[in-house]
């Protein structure tokens, strides 16, 4: 496996930092020694597929894992090197990273750092990756990870579950058209008090192009459904109806 060319080891003492609120191990080397869970491939417009995967190092500092990239240079061949995306770790809890391409044909990735999600991106043309930057969404624990979903028309979505009392899931916009993430929006609430949601187990986007959301209950076999009012097109926002239904079976039909 490749190597990262990292800076030389700062002291034991300054290896754990902050960057925009994501952690990050600025003493490790980058030696991908050993992975964690499965690579995760990202199919991208031109053919090719770029792979994720989630790597223990050896001269960590905080004993947790990085994610690292690879490519392949032509549809359907070979992949390169992998390549560190960051000093930004993984975890602890889990080893959890998604991604996806944007509208732009560059790349962005999501990991799950201390119960929040982490975010990085990578321009069309390939080189380095942006700082990692705290993406704002934060599940209560055990209530899942962040589910990304691209539109037909580019726009790309990332959803995932809340612990805030005013809602039960949120989830952030990205226009095709600028490539901006908006800031979070509710994406309804349960009306049962006592009823947290998991991830979004299905995302389906509707012939009208409005958006159907299913998600089970995080401690038990029930599920729960949301439909867009009507698509998001980015403004105004407030699409999302102000409350979920009880499905009447696991598919929600």
């Amino acid at each position: 496996m490749g190597t990262f060319a990292a800076a030389p080891a700062a002291p034991a003492a300054q290896s754990a930092v902050t960057a925009g609120a994501c952690s990050v191990d600025t003493a490790a080397r980058g030696i991908a020694t050993a992975p964690s869970g499965s690579p995760v491939s990202v199919p991208r417009a031109d053919g090719r597929v770029d792979q994720f995967q989630v790597f223990y190092d050896s001269t960590a500092t905080q004993g947790l894992p990085f994610v690292w990239h690879r490519a392949q240079a032509a549809p359907g061949g070979s992949y390169g090197a992998w390549e560190r995306v960051s000093a930004g770790t993984v975890g602890p809890k889990a080893s959890f990273v998604t991604a996806v391409e944007n509208a732009a044909g560059g790349l962005e990735v999501f990991w799950l750092d201390h119960g929040g999600f982490c975010h990085s991106v990578q321009g069309p043309a390939g080189g380095p990756w942006s700082a990692p930057e705290d993406f704002g969404l934060r599940p209560s624990p055990y209530h899942g990870f962040l589910v990304l979903f691209k539109r037909s028309n580019g726009t790309l979505i990332a959803m995932a579950s809340s612990g805030k009392p005013d809602r039960s899931m949120e989830s952030r916009t990205q226009l095709s058209s600028d490539g901006v993430w908006r800031p979070a929006d509710s994406l309804g609430k349960v009306p049962d008090e006592l009823v947290g949601l998991s991830q979004p187990d299905t995302v389906t986007e509707l012939a009208d192009h409005r958006l159907k959301v299913t998600a089970r209950e995080w401690n038990r076999d029930r599920y729960w459904q949301i439909t867009e009012v009507a698509p998001n097109d980015g403004l105004p926002s407030g699409w999302w109806p102000a409350q979920w239904q009880l499905c009447a079976t696991r598919e929600c039909a």
